[in-house]
């Protein structure tokens, strides 16, 4: 999935650099092994605007990231020149084994054949390397996140993320991965009032709703909005508090089973 129509709008409403660096600082000890930082690297894929490979580089590693999206990587170029590159996550331009460490940050769910992009995660890992996914975070307990909870679960008809957590772990151990960590990031996210989410959502700023039928905007979309808006002191922030899960792989010596431990 192409994200040219949110390069403008993508680092307000993502977190900015601070989320970069809270990601970086949270997988980098899990990614680096028994590699020095200052000789370790990383790729990651679906880099975006750069903001957590930018804290990678801040970190001391060596870092190159690849997009789709050219106006993305046209932001990314002022965190990571030379850095990045225009390429699918299914057909990477890097030789096998050239990196110690891989990383998707949100990025899982918007790819079209997932064991692909796994497989080329593989093939560029050293033996050892290992594979930092960052899933979709979930806000605990406000007013505005159950509304909007309810709604995206309605929206999904009852099926599950594209990447959540058990998915992803069973599609890695058939790519040739094994899971080393499995982690909960929690931390505080950017306050919103009931109207501002209402906006975001109207705005369609977040992927889930870029492609909703009209049918479904009528009937599902837009009773949450009035739900939003009819919410008490609307124009109040609630403060948000996310958990977000991160997995962390190891690629496998030649022969090695996925599953071994």
């Amino acid at each position: 999935m192409n994200f040219d129509r949110m390069a403008d709008r993508y680092d307000e409403t993502r977190g900015g650099a601070e989320r970069g660096r809270t990601v970086a600082a949270a997988l980098a000890p899990h990614l680096l092994g028994e590699t020095p930082p200052e000789r370790a690297r990383l790729l990651e894929i679906g880099v975006g605007t750069g903001l957590v490979s930018a804290a990678f580089v801040e970190l001391g590693w060596s870092v190159a990231g690849v997009d789709l999206s050219e106006r993305m990587l046209a932001r990314a170029a002022g965190r990571l020149s030379g850095r990045i590159l225009r390429a699918d996550a299914t057909a990477i331009p890097l030789r096998s084994g050239t990196v110690d460490a891989c990383a998707a940050v949100h990025v899982l769910h918007l790819v079209g054949d997932q064991p692909a992009v796994l497989a080329e995660v593989v093939r560029v890992l050293r033996p050892g390397g290992r594979f930092g996914f960052v899933g979709a975070g979930a806000p605990d307990g406000s007013d505005i996140s159950e509304i909007i909870q309810a709604m995206q679960a309605t929206l999904a008809d009852g099926a599950s993320r594209r990447d959540a957590p058990d998915t992803v772990t069973r599609l890695a151990e058939q790519a040739g991965l094994r899971l080393v960590a499995d982690l909960t990031l929690t931390g505080a996210g950017r306050p919103s009032t009931p109207l501002e989410a209402a906006r975001q959502i109207e705005l369609r700023t977040w992927s889930t709703f870029w492609d909703v039928p009209a049918s479904k905007w009528s009937t599902i979309v837009e009773p949450a909005l009035d739900a939003l808006r009819g919410l008490p002191n609307p124009a109040e922030a609630r403060p948000a508090r996310i958990r977000t899960p991160c997995l962390i792989f190891e690629s496998q010596s030649p022969g090695t089973p996925a599953r071994a431990r």
